[in-house]
Formats: structure tokens, sequence, C-alpha cells
């Protein structure tokens, strides 16, 4: 993704909400053991559906209508809006997360509704048969058999990055819970604080060393091409 494009995508809508927000719980939440504990789940929950999604996703030229996509027409939203209901009560942010959860939700909807008539107008009939079959957001009991099925696939996960979402939201995840024990608990470092420490060093290094074997691969790719 270029500079121009990075830029685009970090001023859309939900992500300009996000970042004002993000300042707000970084600063003035955190978590007790009781909400880390219960909100923990729905983070892991949004994630693995999102990994799960993202196995079946091929966003560009082919309706997807297998795996999670069979049962609910936006996995990736559904987990998305898990993941932030899990970070609102993992926070302890009350009321102010309960506002947030609700705008990030009309927001959603609004850019379901344009990508979906997108998707009409491209795929026509097709798209409007699985539209009438399968729930926006909230999944149904029964799979969706028609439309063209695909196995699952890791490389799907690994071209549409979203290791690198499992990775950062586990480390935010990390530095909230390891803010409580200090800032709210008081408690001084153990082999458990240690612990959760190396973890975030581990996911982060695998997240850059994947970044430098990318650029290196590129540039040795870029150096072959330049002496043909």
């Amino acid at each position: 993704m270029n500079v121009k494009n990075r830029l685009k995508r970090w001023f859309k809508l939900r992500f300009f909400i996000t970042y004002p927000f993000g300042l707000f719980v970084l600063f003035f939440c955190s978590p007790t053991n009781e909400s880390f504990n219960f909100g923990i789940w729905f983070v892991m929950l949004g994630l693995l559906i999102r990994l799960w999604a993202n196995g079946y996703a091929i966003k560009t030229h082919k309706l997807t209508t297998s795996g999670p996509y069979s049962v609910v027409r936006n996995p990736l939203y559904l987990g998305t809006m898990l993941i932030t209901i899990g970070f609102m009560i993992l926070l302890n942010t009350s009321y102010a997360g309960f506002i947030f959860v609700v705008i990030m939700a009309a927001v959603y909807y609004r850019t379901i509704r344009n990508e979906e008539r997108a998707l009409g107008e491209k795929y026509g009939k097709l798209f409007l048969n699985y539209k009438e079959n399968v729930p926006m957001i909230v999944p149904s009991f029964f799979r969706y058999k028609k439309g063209e099925k695909w196995p699952f696939s890791v490389r799907r996960i690994i071209e549409n990055k979203e290791y690198k979402l499992f990775i950062w939201v586990i480390n935010i995840a990390i530095i909230f819970r390891i803010k409580g024990y200090f800032l709210i608990d008081h408690e001084s470092m153990d082999a458990k604080k240690w612990l959760l420490i190396a973890l975030f060093i581990a996911l982060a290094a695998i997240d850059i060393g994947g970044e430098i074997l990318k650029w290196r691969k590129k540039r040795s790719k870029s150096h072959v091409s330049h002496q043909k």
C-alpha cells in the first residue's frame, strides 16, 4: 500500500472516529481483573472470526459464499464489532464505550450498505439471491448452499495481512493489561508480567521481521529486474 492509499485509509470515517477515542482510553481507561478476563473473550472470538473469514475471502473477482460467508454476509465486520465490544468491556469504559460502540455500529452499517450496493451492481441476481438468504451481521443457523465454494487457505490470511491485526490487537491488550497491573492494582514485577512483556516483544518481532523479509525480497527482485 503506497503512502497516498495509506493516508486515504487512515482518514476513512471509522478510523477518524477511532483516533481520538483511542487517545481517550489510552490516558483515562484501565482494565480491572474482572473486566479484562471478561472482555478478552469477545476480543479473541472476534479475531478468530476474522481469521476464519479471511481464509475464504476473495475480495476482487469472486462473490465469496464459502465458510462463514455462507451463514453471514459480513463476517469481517462482525469480527471487528466483537473486538470493539471486547475492548470496551476490557477497558471498563462504561457509558463512553457504549456510545462509541453505537457510533461505530452506525458507521459500519453505512459502509456495508455502500459496499453491498456495489456488489449488487457487479454480481446482479447472484448477489441479490445471496442477500435474500443470508443475514447481514447476525449469523444464520442454515448454510447458504448456492454459489461457488472453495476451501480455507492460510495463504489468503497472509495475503490479506490479517495476521498483522491479530498480532497488534493482542499486543494492545497486553499493553492495557500491564497498565492495569501497575496503575490500578499497584503490583510489582513478577514472572507473569515478564512473560507478557516477552510475548509482546516476540509478536512485534514476528511482524517487523516479516516486513523486513518482504522488503528485502522486493528489493532483490527490483535489483534482478534492473540487471536484465
